[in-house]
């Protein structure tokens, strides 16, 4: 690809990841996206097949970019597994714009079957697989009956409400959410 084709692929990309991010999938139009990337649909058309072509490349984009800063904290030989999960969680909290419930309701509700494997499997690839292996490498055990998979679920579905990017006040900070993730609430042992 030229510097033109690269550099109009790449505005239509930030165009789109600023309004599939406000809006949803569904209420983004590619005349909106070519308007603001100031493209013509035809040129949008071009350098992506559809709308769906365009988000594919918008969340391909995002996971890229924020799968190399989860790898780096992952691989931190310096930090323990908190200091991990807490970076983990601000990572995810500044570098996903994406509310993840809207993101997987418009994975689940408006992709065809195959885009919706593909972007599965690439978040299974960006995200889940370095967090998996963070507990797999984890300087604390996990309790009996508790796997690495169910942990990284189960920490990924936990986090979801604290990283959105518009947040009340009164949300729980990162540290507090992870804290309460890894000890609970109860000093009770059962």
């Amino acid at each position: 690809m030229d510097n033109e084709t690269t550099n109009t692929r790449a505005k239509i990309i930030q165009v789109a990841t600023r309004l599939f991010m406000d809006n949803g999938y569904q209420s983004t139009s590619t005349r909106q996206i070519a308007q603001l990337a100031e493209v013509t649909q035809p040129n949008l058309y071009h350098h992506f097949k559809n709308k769906e072509a365009v988000y594919v490349g918008v969340i391909e984009s995002l996971l890229h970019d924020v799968n190399e800063e989860l790898l780096k904290i992952v691989d931190n030989q310096e930090l323990e597994t908190i200091s991990k999960l807490q970076k983990f969680a601000e990572c995810l909290k500044t570098q996903h714009p994406f509310d993840f419930d809207l993101m997987m309701h418009d994975f689940r509700t408006k992709l065809t079957t195959k885009t919706q494997v593909k972007l599965f499997s690439l978040w299974n690839q960006s995200y889940k697989a370095p967090l998996l292996s963070l507990f797999e490498e984890s300087d604390f055990s996990l309790r009996m009956g508790v796997s690495s998979e169910v942990a990284a679920a189960h920490f990924l579905n936990t986090l979801s409400p604290y990283i959105k990017t518009e947040q009340n006040s009164s949300a729980l900070s990162i540290a507090q959410v992870v804290d309460l993730f890894i000890f609970g609430i109860s000093t009770n042992k059962p």
